[in-house]
């Protein structure tokens, strides 16, 4: 909008006094479809952007005054970009306004101005919930196809579950979405503290599966519990690989104790989750979260 300027004993008319005082909530209202280079009229204004995909919306010196701004708008799907043509825009947050976000745009000479987002596109968690489920009386938990994919090169799973009769012996193996992978190429091994002050160790050397030690009976001790860190699961170049804790039984012996683990699966393909299968019946849940890398 035109500025208005008055001068000393100037006499304001009604019209003159409702027009000030409506511009400061009614701003002039532009909307634009695809990129677009700021003018000098836009000073004072609001442009909208509203366009599917991705927008720019360009600054250029020696068409505003210090002072002056105008807020930026986006009602569109695609990302519209505050950029930098012949002026200088300084911002201590993202120049990209996501779709329903807004920032202000304020010069403070004819060729420097600074972009205040009030709305940006949220980061990404550092850990994020991917899947997860309750299960009862199963002898067999598989993952759902595409739990692991290339978003993340690291993956956290919690394990808490019980044997619904006796002591259950508990072992786990990678699937894709072809099934459950079976092939003779799981190695590792454990090595624990039981509740008697003695060892326990164990370990797989091209197994057709990795053993996770025996989980408690539910009708007789507390359930058990197992956080599993798998790497790389998603690449074809690499080994899937897993290390982790539990507190749980041994294969032998009656004493529950605390353990460390790690193993892999000796071939370099994409998994997509992993399988675990009790020798009875077990109750339990399972939670599966995504590691971000920075």
């Amino acid at each position: 909008m035109a500025k208005q300027v008055f001068t000393a004993s100037q006499v304001l008319t009604a019209a003159q006094q409702n027009s000030l005082q409506s511009n400061d909530y009614n701003q002039t209202v532009s909307t634009k479809t695809a990129s677009y280079t700021l003018v000098a009229a836009d000073a004072g204004t609001r442009v909208v952007m509203n366009a599917a995909g991705a927008t720019t919306i360009t600054v250029n010196t020696s068409l505003f005054s210090a002072g002056d701004t105008l807020v930026l708008q986006n009602i569109g799907a695609g990302t519209c970009t505050v950029t930098a043509g012949t002026a200088t825009v300084s911002s201590a947050g993202p120049l990209a306004i996501p779709q329903y976000g807004s920032g202000t745009l304020y010069f403070t000479s004819t060729g420097v101005s600074i972009y205040f987002p009030s709305a940006v596109t949220a980061s990404a968690g550092a850990m994020t919930l991917i899947t997860g489920a309750d299960f009862s009386a199963q002898t067999s938990v598989a993952f759902a196809n595409s739990t692991f994919t290339s978003t993340y090169d690291y993956y956290l799973v919690m394990l808490d579950a019980a044997g619904d009769a006796a002591d259950t012996n508990l072992s786990l193996q990678v699937r894709d979405n072809g099934g459950t992978k079976s092939t003779a190429a799981y190695f590792g091994g454990g090595i624990g503290q039981l509740a008697n002050n003695t060892q326990s160790t164990f370990g797989v050397n091209g197994a057709t599966s990795f053993a996770l030690m025996q989980t408690t009976s539910a009708t007789g001790r507390n359930r058990c519990g197992w956080t599993i860190f798998v790497s790389s699961p998603a690449s074809t170049t690499k080994a899937t690989i897993w290390n982790g804790t539990a507190t749980a039984n041994p294969q032998t012996g009656a004493s529950i104790g605390g353990w460390h683990f790690g193993g892999e699966y000796g071939v370099e393909e994409a998994h997509t989750g992993l399988v675990f299968t009790f020798s009875a019946a077990s109750s339990g849940l399972y939670r599966v979260y995504g590691l971000a890398n920075s």
